[in-house]
């Protein structure tokens, strides 16, 4: 090949290269969004507000707290539309919005019951929005309340909902996704994670994890479940890396704490006359005492089996309870059970997934939790007790 045509052509190769920077935003030129929320206005307009840091302040010591400058500001904007809402927002700010470290979207409790659709499709049309996101609903309040609450532990408070939510067991950076793939799912109902504002030990306001939202198919709120019930859904889910529980033992006056950190669950389906559907649930469980106020000493193998067996059957009916909560007064499978037909039974589901509205809230459910306690401590019967009161 010719020497002076190589040349030209590698040149060529390394133009763009050469002039990849032009057109690029710098840094300087960038407002990092690191939250933001959504809410109804009174008068039926949208309100959002985003969480943007100040890169200046974040290693120079501050805090969010009363004390110091922080790292970070607030900003928002009405409007009739969610874009329009977001460009009465942009107005005010003198650098371009970039989302990419965006990790959490709050949504008032008045916008989620009147429905998340416009604000979803908005969302999922722009590219800037992360997949791997957190979104959620803050249950007596707005989202953009939620935003200004500080929180001690963070420099930047937004990070405290998804270390909460991780610390306490449950997954995090999904709940979009998880909500998106639910709603364009045959028979299944989407579902958002919940924090509460709360009055903390000290002055201030604080976050709270709450529990878990259910939607109806046209994305409107229709209730919630506390912190147990969704732990026990999430449980069913396999979604679950951390839960402890506290439960009576009526035969020896006290309670027990137990700490899980080992899960398993499986659901088997059975189809019966009349197209009548049933659900066997076997959830399975490894922990250890945590807390022992009765007059029991656990190290005694009987004792154990006693609160063990107690603590099992009193999980089952808490499950079932929860279970059956749902599909009475909400009627949404927010479960999967739709999907465990749909691999165990397929050719019925064809049949029964234009009908499983109807017949998930009369479905028979089953429900047997099988938790082995393998630690009781280093102690069996309770420290506050005298000889005479423990029972062997």
């Amino acid at each position: 090949m010719n020497v002076h045509l190589t040349r030209r052509i590698i040149l060529l190769l390394f133009i763009p290269l050469t002039t990849g920077c032009w057109d690029r935003n710098e840094l300087s030129d960038r407002a990092f969004d690191l939250a933001a929320s959504a809410d109804l206005n009174k008068d039926g307009t949208y309100l959002t507000a985003g969480q943007f840091i100040v890169p200046s302040r974040i290693g120079s010591g501050s805090t969010n707290g009363s004390g110091g400058d922080k790292p970070y500001f607030i900003e928002s904007g009405s409007g009739k539309s969610t874009i329009e809402s977001i460009q009465k927002t942009r107005q005010k700010l003198s650098r371009i919005i970039t989302r990419g470290h965006r990790h959490n979207y709050y949504i008032g409790e008045d916008l989620a019951k009147n429905g998340i659709k416009d604000m979803l499709d908005a969302f999922s049309r722009d590219p800037g929005n992360r997949i791997r996101l957190d979104i959620w609903v803050v249950k007596g309040s707005t989202g953009f309340e939620a935003l200004q609450v500080p929180y001690p532990l963070e420099k930047i408070p937004s990070v405290a909902s998804v270390k909460i939510h991780k610390a306490i067991g449950g997954t995090t950076g999904t709940s979009y996704l998880d909500f998106m793939m639910a709603a364009s799912t045959e028979g299944s109902y989407p579902t958002l994670p919940v924090v509460d504002i709360v009055q903390g030990t000290s002055p201030q306001r604080t976050i709270r994890f709450y529990g878990r939202a259910i939607f109806s198919h046209d994305y409107k709120l229709v209730g919630y479940l506390n912190f147990v019930e969704g732990a026990y859904r999430q449980w069913i889910r396999r979604r679950i890396s951390y839960f402890d529980l506290v439960e009576a033992i009526p035969e020896a006056n006290g309670e027990v704490g137990v700490i899980l950190t080992k899960f398993g669950s499986k659901v088997k389906s059975s189809i019966l006359p009349n197209n009548k559907v049933k659900l066997d649930i076997e959830l399975t469980g490894v922990g250890h005492v945590g807390e022992n106020t009765t007059n029991l000493d656990l190290s005694q193998q009987h004792n154990l089996m006693l609160v063990q067996h107690t603590i099992n059957m009193k999980t089952s009916e808490h499950v079932r309870d929860m279970i059956t909560k749902v599909q009475k007064q909400f009627g949404t499978d927010v479960f999967g059970f739709n999907q465990t037909l749909n691999r165990q039974h397929p050719r019925k589901w064809k049949q029964l997934k234009g009908q499983w509205d109807t017949i998930f809230p009369d479905i028979e459910v089953n429900v047997s939790v099988h938790i082995t306690l393998k630690y009781i401590g280093l102690v069996g019967p309770s420290l506050q007790l005298k000889e005479s009161e423990i029972k062997k």
